[in-house]
């Protein structure tokens, strides 16, 4: 299974595609040209420091004429910002980054307004049904965090000549999405999600690599496939331990009881 993950100028938070590289059979490549994108079984759009200045990078380079041409045959998830690129528009009227609007690659059914506050949480729940080729995450559970700027909303206006147009008021009505993940009738197989690190869940990412198997006429092997969480948690635990039998740890809680916290 071959993964393409676009890595941008200002590309942030790029361990969401970790779990896949722990996988036999799985490689991840992070592509920077349309010459790199080769035949990738998946295309993954990852979270950006500044979402519009690698949107404007992407449309330079080719790179977003070549994703809305490969959405015909092969899927597309973008995360965060990612997620933010796929929609119809993105504003900034606060000047959070550029200022000024810019016309997204237009594969899902959103808008997006920047504003100066940034949301931060934890979150989890279950995935929203969705339909296309990765149906099999419908009702999975997930966890993960939200880290980005501003409000996503189904889209209500397009943008034209970089600046707004609103739809008449009897065609979309403005509201918030709530969906974890949102896709498009138009292109089923385009997905976007505002949560980093929904892949970690084996339930999740195991259904993803079914799916692209499938469609390959390949088999992955059940023993292959983890679950990310328990991988880094075995991780840390084998980090610990490591300290634990080179470091004096009684004359580290030592300094920490004696630390001044002022």
């Amino acid at each position: 299974i071959d993964i393409a993950v676009i890595r941008y100028p200002r590309i942030a938070n790029f361990t969401d595609f970790n779990v896949f590289e722990q996988m036999p059979g799985v490689t991840v490549r992070y592509v920077t040209s349309v010459a790199e994108f080769h035949h990738a079984d998946m295309i993954c759009l990852p979270g950006s420091k500044n979402t519009m200045g690698d949107l404007k990078w992407m449309r330079q380079t080719g790179l977003e004429a070549a994703v809305k041409k490969a959405v015909e045959e092969i899927p597309v998830f973008g995360i965060c910002g990612g997620y933010q690129m796929l929609g119809m528009s993105i504003a900034d009227p606060d000047n959070v980054e550029e200022g000024g609007a810019i016309r997204g690659m237009e594969l899902l059914p959103v808008e997006n307004i920047l504003q100066k506050s940034k949301k931060r949480c934890q979150t989890e729940g279950m995935v929203d049904k969705v339909e296309g080729i990765f149906r099999g995450i419908s009702g999975c559970e997930f966890q993960g965090y939200e880290i980005h700027m501003g409000e996503t909303r189904y889209a209500d206006c397009s943008v034209k000549d970089d600046a707004i147009v609103p739809f008449p008021s009897d065609d979309l009505k403005q509201r918030p999405v709530n969906k974890v993940v949102v896709q498009s009738e138009k292109y089923e197989n385009v997905y976007g999600s505002y949560v980093h690190g929904i892949f970690d869940q084996a339930e999740i990412a195991n259904a993803i690599l079914r799916a692209l198997a499938q469609k390959k006429g390949i088999t992955i092997g059940e023993g292959e496939l983890l679950d990310y969480q328990a991988f880094k948690e075995k991780q840390y635990d084998e980090l610990a331990d490591t300290l634990r039998e080179y470091l004096n740890m009684e004359e580290i809680y030592g300094m920490l009881r004696e630390a001044d916290l002022d």
